[in-house]
């Protein structure tokens, strides 16, 4: 069950680092250990160098708690999984079951199947470890070819999830979602991995097809343009149909270590059907850690976008590019640590969107 908690600061390298030299990180075991608390208290404080000229000053609190189990029966085999997280703190998201919440079974060397909200199968790799520190904005959710409303799911309700046993250093990850509405709009991701003793690569698939949604037009009345003036609106009570085309990704990436150095690398293939041809864009990330004598830790990340391509034009201006930095401070199950970070997010409306981005925060696990 430890691996079904996804750490969002730490991560496996760091936690493993922190943990050989300065304690384990363990959850509360309850009733025998068919029930464990777990969770962080985390927060940091942003400040923002914007280009427009416009700064910020904000904290963002990663706070949260979770509920997780395994029964086991006598009589009765595979055992039930269960897991039950709350959202960060901040606001209304920090509610019960804003992130992984699910139940499921386990069989013995084969994994777990489970159902509820949960994680794509290939976003696991987008965002750990390619996505940290702070180049999800360029790597993760960013891209320039899907349409509103079609974006691609990371975590999702109505997910239907696999997830194997490692056999003899390969795991297979598997989701179905995307349903809740229409069967039409399902999304389907796989997921595979291999684990050396100093190393590991990855690869994974997103893709949804095509789908159409229909909704009534609730609007009795409409402004006109040219008087602005209210005016009854003709398609009132009508039905609209909104038609989404085909999108996916793909990624593969690996990890190697050195000692207290390690490297990361992936791509990532984003593709979009459109209504007169298609679009696609590629994403790059690469990161490099070291840990001075299991305390300090530096690390660097590097992530871009190239200009899309849209019906076989290029969109000038749409590349974008994150350049960070960390430098962190390791106690028992906690960090402490400051980052900076660079984006520049383009320019194919005219207007540049570069920012400079510091950080302060802490995490403690539980």
């Amino acid at each position: 069950m430890e691996n079904m908690f996804k750490r969002t600061l730490l991560g496996a390298a760091i936690a493993t680092a922190a943990m050989a030299s300065t304690g384990a990180h363990a959850a509360i075991d309850l009733m025998d250990g068919k029930v464990q608390v777990y969770g962080q208290a985390a927060g940091a404080i942003f400040i923002d160098d914007n280009d427009n000229g416009t700064n910020a000053a904000f904290s963002d609190m990663e706070s949260r708690i979770g509920f997780r189990g395994v029964v086991e029966f006598d009589n009765f085999a595979p055992d039930i999984v269960w897991q039950i997280e709350s959202g960060n703190a901040n606001g209304a998201s920090g509610s019960f079951g804003v992130r992984d919440t699910y139940i499921g079974l386990a069989f013995d060397n084969v994994g777990s199947i489970k159902w509820g909200r949960q994680l794509q199968a290939a976003y696991n790799y987008v965002d750990w470890p390619h996505s940290n520190p702070g180049l999800g904005n360029v790597f993760d959710w960013n891209n320039d070819i899907t349409a509103a409303g079609n974006n691609y799911l990371d975590r999702a309700d109505n997910t239907l999830r696999f997830d194997s046993v490692s056999w003899n250093g390969v795991g297979v990850q598997a989701t179905i979602s995307g349903m809740g509405t229409d069967t039409d709009a399902m999304v389907s991701s796989i997921a595979a991995n291999y684990a050396g003793s100093n190393f590991g690569i990855h690869a994974g698939y997103y893709h949804r097809g095509d789908y159409t949604t229909s909704s009534k037009v609730d609007a009795p009345f409409i402004k006109d343009d040219v008087t602005d003036s209210w005016i009854p609106n003709p398609d009132y009570g009508t039905t609209a149909n909104t038609k989404y085309y085909a999108n996916s990704y793909a990624i593969v990436g690996g990890n190697v270590s050195f000692g207290d150095v390690t490297l990361t690398a992936a791509y990532k293939y984003m593709m979009q059907d459109t209504a007169t041809g298609d679009a696609d864009q590629n994403a790059f990330s690469a990161t490099a850690q070291y840990v001075a004598g299991g305390t300090w830790l530096y690390k660097v990340g590097y992530a871009a976008t190239t200009d899309a391509d849209v019906d076989g034009k290029t969109l000038d201006g749409s590349a974008d590019t994150a350049i960070t930095g960390r430098i962190g401070y390791l106690l028992p199950s906690a960090i402490i640590y400051s980052d900076v970070r660079h984006y520049d997010m383009g320019d194919k409306d005219g207007v540049s969107k570069e920012q400079t981005r510091f950080l302060l925060g802490m995490e403690y696990y539980f």
